[in-house]
């Protein structure tokens, strides 16, 4: 099965359309327990067990799916879609990490934290949760591509369908150009010319085929743009420099060594391709937070892909509530220190 690096080139690009929209909500207890529901607005039978959440009903959720009618442009080999929501109680974050924030990397991660502290006259809450990276190349380090003023763009980015000024738009523009036409193309490059070398080693050819990968490094880098659609893309390079790997052993390697790449290539494909909504159900009252939007407690966060292309995106909700208790207590000491004071100096002291 062909897979499509143009889709992995537009990883960020939030200009294009969305074509998974998904829904989290999580009601926050003042306990730490914490109600989960995640809502997958379109997607195929096979979601409904296995999804880039990887969660199902064999993990313990709570599982309603409703089908979804034919759309007049979708064409009958489309199969059928459904609306998934899932749902499921944890008694923590900690519990609530272990299920969504995996080490799988074809998973999307998010790590959720919940603090109380005590303040006296207040108790307070904050709850965050936090959308871990999509990018999921493993030879190539944001730090070499992205500067300062990249993060500090995308920190005052606003919610997805918000209007930006002309010059947030060429930035925006510049900077999808760089995650496609620079920082993904090397993540490709990478990857399949450690696929090439490692073919080549496992097959016992010459090692001077080895020199001759490395001499031709500019050209298969080069190709990786122009040969994008192809998953056999490393398995034709070979080919194209007539390395005299033994058959069928070198087909096998290739398709095994490039089976974790694909898989990543494909969440990357599906996660670029999602419209995200977060909701944050908090008790008490709210005080603090970075939501793009708030409705008394509920707050909502409509996140561009872009933000977590290659770096984490927190979203935090702060809350707090009056201990009416240590009022009345604090209450009772003044009284008693006054009355006290008063008895001690006597009725005419004053």
């Amino acid at each position: 099965m062909k897979i499509k690096f143009i889709v992995l080139l537009a990883i960020s690009c939030a200009l294009m359309s969305c074509e998974n929209p998904m829904r989290f909500e999580t009601k926050v207890h003042e306990d730490g327990s914490l109600d989960k529901t995640i809502l997958f607005e379109e997607i195929d039978s096979a979601g409904i067990r296995k999804n880039i959440l990887g969660i199902n009903a064999e993990r313990g959720w709570s599982v309603t799916s409703e089908k979804l009618p034919v759309k007049a442009d979708q064409g009958k080999s489309a199969g059928d879609r459904f609306k998934v929501q899932f749902q499921k109680k944890f008694l923590s974050a900690t519990e609530l990490n272990q299920e969504l924030e995996t080490s799988a990397d074809s998973l999307f991660q998010i790590h959720s934290v919940f603090e109380k502290k005590f303040r006296w006259f207040f108790t307070y809450l904050r709850y965050s949760e936090t959308f871990r990276p999509l990018n999921r190349f493993k030879l190539v380090s944001p730090n070499d591509f992205f500067t300062r003023e990249d993060d500090a763009f995308l920190d005052r980015l606003p919610a997805e369908g918000k209007k930006i000024s002309r010059a947030d738009s060429l930035f925006l523009q510049l900077l999808n150009e760089k995650i496609s036409d620079r920082f993904a193309i090397m993540g490709i490059f990478k990857e399949q010319y450690q696929i090439l070398e490692e073919v080549v080693r496992k097959n016992g050819v010459d090692k001077k085929w080895l020199d001759t990968l490395y001499k031709n490094q500019e050209f298969i880098f080069n190709q990786v743009d122009k040969m994008k659609g192809d998953a056999r893309f490393a398995e034709k390079m070979a080919d194209t420099l007539k390395i005299p790997l033994l058959q069928p052993r070198a087909a096998n390697d290739f398709k095994q060594l490039s089976a974790n790449f694909n898989r990543r290539v494909n969440f990357m494909s599906f996660a670029r391709d999602g419209k995200y909504l977060n909701v944050i159900d908090m008790p008490w009252t709210v005080v603090n937070s970075n939501a793009d939007s708030v409705a008394a407690n509920q707050l909502y966060w409509r996140p561009l892909v872009t933000k977590f292309v290659y770096r984490d995106y927190e979203m935090f909700a702060e809350s707090r509530k009056l201990n009416i208790w240590a009022c009345i207590l604090s209450l009772g000491i003044i009284g008693a220190t006054l009355y006290l004071l008063f008895k001690r100096r006597g009725p005419g002291a004053f």
